[in-house]
């Protein structure tokens, strides 16, 4: 039996645990994003709607003073109109009056709809920072413990990764760089085992001659399709 076969399959075994584990660190890694871009969009969510309040109470602001502004030019028309003799004054100023007047009810039902609004923006305000704070609470305690499984993988990752490079040493030179190029590869499968005479990594039917070759584990083979070993 030739033992580079067994040194083999056991490398594809520790190499496969690295890329599992580098792949779960990448999925950890997106959950992290996911939450921290959850809490970012809530934050700009809160201060969109701070901008919003902001500009709402300085419209009901401006609306109270240009109502305070109206009432006091409705007042003085109404003590010019005790003074005024003739009736063409009077109806002009019954008219500027009625004009006021009409800009005051309008101006009135403005500030009324913009104190409802003021205050229902307010309770949503409330409700948004009430659940940015439990989900900074979640986030946090929820990173810290994908942080701690990124950490765990990365420590297996980095063991079986050792055990590999060291076990690579015992592989002749020529099958040394053979399978560390396969191995580099974007599937980083290096050897692949035999179904019959079907490879495993390329389902491409080898010749029966190679496979019983392969089946002996006395010589390296390799699949005529793929270039993976084969055992």
């Amino acid at each position: 039996m030739n033992e580079e076969i067994n040194i083999m399959i056991e490398l594809q075994h520790y190499w496969d645990i690295v890329m599992l584990k580098e792949s779960e660190i990448e999925r950890h890694k997106k959950s992290i994003q996911i939450w921290e871009k959850r809490l970012s969009d809530l934050k700009k969510t809160i201060s969109s709607n701070e901008n919003q309040l902001k500009d709402l109470k300085l419209k009901l602001k401006q609306s109270e003073l240009d109502l305070e502004e109206l009432n006091s030019r409705i007042t003085r028309i109404q003590q010019r109109k005790d003074n005024i003799k003739s009736e063409r004054e009077l109806e002009a100023q019954n008219n500027e009056l009625k004009k006021f007047t009409e800009e005051k009810d309008s101006l009135e039902n403005t500030v009324l709809e913009l104190m409802e609004k003021i205050e229902s923006d307010e309770a949503e305000l409330k409700k948004l920072n009430k659940e940015l704070d439990e989900t900074s609470e979640q986030t946090t305690s929820d990173i810290k413990s994908i942080n701690e499984k990124i950490n765990q993988c990365g420590n297996q990752a980095d063991e079986n990764r050792n055990k590999f490079n060291s076990l690579l040493e015992k592989l002749s030179s020529s099958s040394k760089t053979r399978f560390s190029k396969l191995i580099k590869s974007k599937d980083g499968i290096a050897i692949a085992k035999l179904n019959g005479e079907i490879c495993s990594h390329c389902n491409f039917q080898v010749p029966a001659s190679i496979a019983v070759e392969a089946e002996k584990r006395q010589s390296l083979n390799t699949c005529t399709n793929c270039g993976r070993f084969i055992y």
